[in-house]
C-alpha cells in the first residue's frame, strides 16, 4: 500500500470553518516596503537605558491600531443577515494568531488585544509576553478554544451563522474588530492571507535590504540617491473590497509605514 489514511485533528476543522467565511473574490492586497531604521534607533535607546525591548510585532501593532482610528471603515464588520449593514467600531480590538504547544502539538490560538489604540508599545509587548509564556490553562481564550473543539464540526459553522454573525457586538467579543498575523520570523518574506475580516495586517520577515536614499532635505541631501543596507519588512494589508476602495487602503498603509519609519511614542 502506497499511502495511509490519517484522521484530521479537530483543530483543522476550525480552520475549515474560517475558510468557509472567506470569499477570495472580494479580497485584495496592498504591500508596503517599510524601513525599520527608526525602530532600531528606539531599540538602541532602550538598551542604553536598560528598558524592556519590544519586538517588531509590538511596534507594528501600535502603528496599526493608531492608524485604524483615522480610517474607521477598516475597523468594521459587514453584517449580511438579516439586513446588510456595516458596523463601524469605536475602538480597536486586534485579533492575533499565536502559536503554542498543547499535548505535544503546535496549535494556533486567537488572542485579543483590546482597545489597542490606547496602549503603549510596552503594554503591547507585555500582552505578547503573557501569551507566549504563561500557562495555557490561565488564558481565557484557550478555554474558549477547547470549548469550540467540543462542538461537532458538522454543526459548528451553522450555529455560528445563526447565533453569532447577526450581532456585531458578539462578533467583536469573539474575534475582535480587525486582525494581525506575522510569520516573518519563520522565514516568510511576505504573505497575502485569505481573511474573513474587513482588514488584516501581515508583517513579513525583518531583514537587511538595500535602500536608496530619497531625502532631499538638510544634510541628507548630500546622500540623495545613495544605496545603504537597512532593516526592512513587507507589510501587507488584506481588505474586503466590498467595503472600501483601494485608494483609501493605500493611504492607510502609507500611514502605517510612515508611523513606523518616523517612530515616536
Amino acid at each position: 500500500m502506497s499511502y495511509e489514511f490519517r484522521k484530521l485533528y479537530s483543530d483543522r476543522y476550525l480552520i475549515w470553518d474560517l475558510l468557509r467565511e472567506t470569499d477570495p473574490y472580494y479580497l485584495n492586497h496592498h504591500l508596503f516596503d517599510t524601513d525599520m531604521t527608526a525602530i532600531e534607533t528606539d531599540i538602541a535607546a532602550r538598551q542604553a537605558s536598560g528598558r524592556v525591548i519590544p519586538s517588531y510585532i509590538a511596534y507594528t501593532l501600535a502603528a496599526y491600531a493608531r492608524t485604524l482610528t483615522d480610517f474607521p471603515e477598516l475597523n468594521s464588520y459587514l453584517r449580511i443577515y438579516p439586513f446588510t449593514r456595516l458596523a463601524v467600531y469605536d475602538g480597536v480590538d486586534i485579533a492575533i494568531t499565536i502559536e503554542r504547544i498543547w499535548n505535544g502539538r503546535r496549535i494556533i490560538l486567537l488572542g485579543l488585544l483590546r482597545d489597542a489604540q490606547k496602549l503603549t508599545v510596552d503594554e503591547i509587548q507585555e500582552f505578547l509576553r503573557r501569551w507566549r509564556d504563561e500557562p495555557l490553562e490561565s488564558l481565557d481564550e484557550f478555554t474558549r478554544y477547547r470549548s469550540l473543539l467540543r462542538v461537532p464540526a458538522f454543526c459548528r459553522w451553522y450555529l455560528f451563522q445563526i447565533f453569532c454573525k447577526p450581532f456585531p457586538t458578539l462578533m467583536r467579543q469573539m474575534v475582535g474588530t480587525t486582525a494581525f498575523t506575522s510569520i516573518g520570523r519563520h522565514g516568510t518574506t511576505f504573505t497575502t492571507p485569505l481573511s474573513p475580516r474587513t482588514c488584516t495586517l501581515s508583517l513579513g520577515r525583518v531583514e537587511p535590504r538595500p535602500r536608496v536614499s530619497t531625502d532631499k532635505t538638510g544634510e541628507e541631501m548630500l546622500s540623495y540617491g545613495s544605496v545603504r543596507a537597512a532593516l526592512s519588512a513587507w507589510l501587507t494589508l488584506t481588505y474586503d473590497h466590498r467595503i472600501i476602495d483601494g485608494v483609501d487602503v493605500a493611504r492607510a498603509g502609507d500611514t502605517i509605514r510612515t508611523r513606523i519609519e518616523r517612530w515616536s511614542e
